[in-house]
């Protein structure tokens, strides 16, 4: 993992906002705290934690609002200057009691709840650090030994907790994202899948190269009718399953809905799509599906259309690629057509 990614937060956002709701608390209670202690009543103990809060606050509203377009430094960055500015006015206050200490949570709670594994144990490790630093130095040796060890449990128990948690989200977050991005019949992409993939192919330099391929499987609903829809799920999939063996870096399979499948083809996959629409239509041709009533011959009809002058949007090749494949299916099934640029038609049936 590099740096990058174990000081990116798990939600920018919700990162922002947690620090920003820790920072005003913090600062509330600080100024709540100033205006009722007589130990600071006066001097420049009082200054010191008058002008942090007065910091923090504008820096609380900043974050709330701004925050999730912050750098990555700052995400780790700024749990550890909490851990200096708390421990800084714990000395400059003389309060090494439990009050002064209990602050030292908020960046932890931060840390362990919206960073990475290695962040949130380095906060950790930085805080309990500097509590001992403070105990050490302001109370006696054993009562500064026994708050330390204390504060340390809390503090650890607090991170493994939290860091667990938040791994587990995530572990479930990506396997939600996984299912939601694969069609559970074909193994494919789903349409969602394919339409980001085109967008980027589609907004990228040297575009004309990029192809979208429309497979329909023939007669798909005289399958459903005659052999039922079991076995028309087992033809999709078996169709799913040639176009599989045929894919390299470079494109995107995808189901788009019924029997309808479809192919991105980027710069990357090389050759060329009418090409490979061609390797696809005998691949089926020459495969038919086994059944228990013997092989089950099936075919499909491919319309294909290129990235170019006119066609620059998703929704123009998808139209092109259609209107391609409704030639295929007009001029017999069972093969490959490539659009010309003629106006659509409504698509045939089957």
């Amino acid at each position: 993992m590099s740096s990058g990614q174990w000081s990116e937060p798990r939600d920018r956002v919700a990162a922002a906002r947690s620090a920003a709701v820790l920072i005003l608390v913090g600062a509330v209670v600080i100024l709540a705290f100033a205006a009722v202690d007589p130990s600071i009543a006066s001097g420049w103990q009082r200054v010191a934690v008058l002008a942090a809060a007065a910091v923090a606050i504008p820096c609380a509203a900043l974050l709330y609002r701004r925050g999730h377009r912050a750098p990555t430094a700052l995400w780790v960055a700024l749990p550890a200057g909490g851990v200096v500015l708390i421990t800084s006015l714990d000395f400059a206050t003389d309060d090494a009691s439990a009050a002064g200490q209990v602050f030292l949570a908020f960046p932890v709670l931060f840390a362990s709840s919206q960073l990475r594994r290695p962040a949130a144990v380095g906060i950790t490790v930085l805080t309990v650090a500097a509590d001992a630093v403070l105990a050490l130095a302001l109370l006696p040796f054993e009562r500064a030994v026994t708050d330390v060890a204390f504060v340390g449990a809390t503090l650890g128990v607090m991170t493994v907790l939290l860091v667990v948690s938040g791994e587990q989200r995530d572990a479930l977050v990506a396997r939600l994202t996984a299912l939601a991005a694969i069609d559970p019949l074909t193994g494919l992409a789903t349409r969602r899948v394919l339409d980001e993939a085109a967008h980027t192919a589609l907004a990228r330099e040297g575009r004309t190269t990029t192809a979208l391929l429309v497979l329909d499987l023939d007669r798909f609903k005289t399958i459903n009718d005659s052999r039922g829809h079991p076995v028309g799920d087992d033809a999709l999939a078996h169709v799913a399953a040639l176009l599989r063996s045929r894919e390299r870096p470079g494109m995107v399979l995808s189901r788009l809905g019924g029997d309808e499948l479809a192919v991105l083809v980027t710069e990357r996959a090389g050759g060329t799509a009418e090409t490979l629409a061609q390797e696809v239509a005998e691949l089926v041709r020459s495969h038919p599906l086994p059944t228990p009533e013997g092989p089950l011959a099936l075919s499909v009809s491919i319309g294909v259309a290129y990235a170019r002058d006119g066609v620059r949007t998703l929704r123009a090749l998808y139209s092109a690629a259609d209107e391609a494949l409704y030639r295929a299916k007009t001029g017999g099934r069972d093969r490959v057509a490539v659009n010309d640029g003629a106006p659509p038609r409504p698509p045939a049936d089957g």
